[in-house]
């Protein structure tokens, strides 16, 4: 089951209504939730579901240890269960990586493990690790068990974020809050979440999966190729931008507050400002939980440097076991050090130099559309015969073929998305109800209207 689904929808207003209408008991409430989240992870399979347990229940009782211990004692037994976790993490996601290349080095034929991959074990493996190190720092207090259940299971963030800390969560557990905007707000976030999976995302990707694939009617182009390398782009930030707006506004709904996750992410004028508008909980887990304890940018340039190209490297790993995830991180820590050398992570970067800015942005959303390709491509043959594509100067390289000019009308909608979200921290207070409320409208009769074929969000495989 996804958040898209008609079952989910169905069930999802119900149990919304009883949990923020009915149910007065903010304890009762949370622990409806926490058995609704269950159930969901449940529909998932029963591998998903054990595993998922079985690690929480484990943790758990590490907190209660660390939580006892003294600091030194603590400290070991963090890293130990923080080991425990990753290798979890390891051993599904790439365990089966590690013996193909094992295989095509050693030439043996090792088997794979046959499990599949958990729902949301990257996750819920992020928020495990950050509660540990804070909760080891001093810097949050221990959950018990309902709060500890309700921050890790809360089924808007479970499967593909935002990521949050505990100490943005834990704050709004067990508290009845009743705010006066959350339900325009979340209807707002819910609906546009939908227009930009269902309608945005999905028919991108009917158009241009078989340009990926091999196995469209047409022989496309180098201009084909450019475009659908753009509209790659445009498709996984509806995809994924839109399941964020969704699990925002089903928090809303709840009364519960969810930390934004993107920002407007094609108007980026450096890499270093892209990440702070693309999938921002996970940069700020990556800097925070990775790049400063390497050390950050206290060490000198030439540490920073290899402190950031780690950070990306294990970042794109992160995303999935394949060499083209690991060069689509190493793509991004390269621009990202290159930067740093030019000296456009400076706070004078944003002053007056027009020219030099705009020029940047444009090599900055060259940069990321190139990075995708790696990131979208099945493997590192398919990536390279992309790339050798762009290059075609023959007579027809510049014809873009009808499915392509359609998608792209598509890729619009993603631009015009963000403009208007830029629009909105602009406009004037008084016009702000009346500009949500229009958007929710028309983009919830967008919703029913224009159909696509559904698809599973692209980070639901992560």
């Amino acid at each position: 089951m996804t958040y898209i689904d008609t079952l989910f929808l169905v069930l999802l207003i119900p149990l919304v209504a009883a949990v923020r209408y009915v149910i007065v008991p903010v304890r009762l409430r949370e622990w409806l939730i926490i058995a609704a989240s269950v159930m969901f992870l449940a529909t998932w399979g029963h591998v998903s579901l054990l595993v998922f347990l079985s690690v929480i229940a484990i943790n758990f009782a590490a907190t209660i240890g660390i939580d006892r211990a003294g600091d030194r004692a603590s400290r070991y037994l963090m890293a130990g269960m923080i080991a425990a976790d990753l290798l979890a993490l390891g051993y599904f996601k790439y365990f089966n990586f590690f013996i193909d290349s094992w295989n095509g080095v050693a030439g043996t034929t090792l088997p794979h493990h046959d499990l599949g991959l958990p729902l949301a074990i990257s996750f819920y493996t992020f928020h495990l690790v950050s509660y540990l190190v804070d909760l080891q720092g001093r810097r949050v207090r221990r959950a018990g068990v309902r709060e500890y259940l309700f921050y890790l299971s809360f089924f808007p963030h479970l499967v593909a974020g935002p990521i949050v800390r505990a100490w943005q969560f834990f704050p709004q557990i067990g508290k009845r809050r009743d705010v006066l905007g959350d339900l325009p707000v979340g209807l707002y976030q819910f609906v546009s979440g939908i227009f930009l999976k269902s309608i945005i995302a999905d028919n991108i990707a009917q158009l241009i999966d078989p340009i990926w694939d091999g196995t469209g009617a047409f022989v496309p182009t180098g201009a084909d190729h450019w475009a659908v390398a753009w509209l790659y782009y445009c498709q996984i930030y509806a995809d994924f931008a839109g399941y964020s707006l969704m699990a925002l506004g089903m928090s809303r709904f709840l009364g519960y507050r969810l930390p934004p996750n993107f920002r407007q992410p094609m108007l980026a004028s450096s890499l270093q400002e892209f990440w702070r508008r693309w999938h921002m909980t996970l940069s700020r887990w990556l800097r925070d939980y990775l790049y400063r304890p390497l050390g950050g940018s206290r060490a000198g340039r030439w540490r920073t440097s290899i402190n950031l190209m780690a950070t990306m490297l294990l970042g794109g790993l992160w995303h999935g076991a394949g060499w083209t995830l690991v060069i689509w991180g190493a793509l991004h820590g390269a621009g990202l050090v290159i930067e740093r050398a030019l000296g456009l992570n400076q706070s004078g970067w944003n002053g007056s130099r027009g020219a030099a800015r705009a020029g940047w942005f444009v090599i900055t959303q060259i940069w990321v559309t190139l990075a995708w390709i790696f990131f979208r491509s099945a493997n590192l043959h398919s990536a390279l015969t992309f790339l050798g594509a762009l290059g075609d100067r023959s007579a027809a390289s510049m014809v873009i073929h009808p499915p392509i000019r359609l998608a792209a009308g598509f890729g619009l909608g993603a631009l015009l998305h963000q403009a208007f979200e830029l629009g909105i921290v602009r406009m004037p207070r008084r016009w702000i109800p009346g500009a949500l409320g229009l958007t929710t409208a028309l983009a919830g009769v967008a919703d029913v209207v224009i159909l696509a074929p559904s698809k599973v969000f692209i980070y639901f495989k992560f």
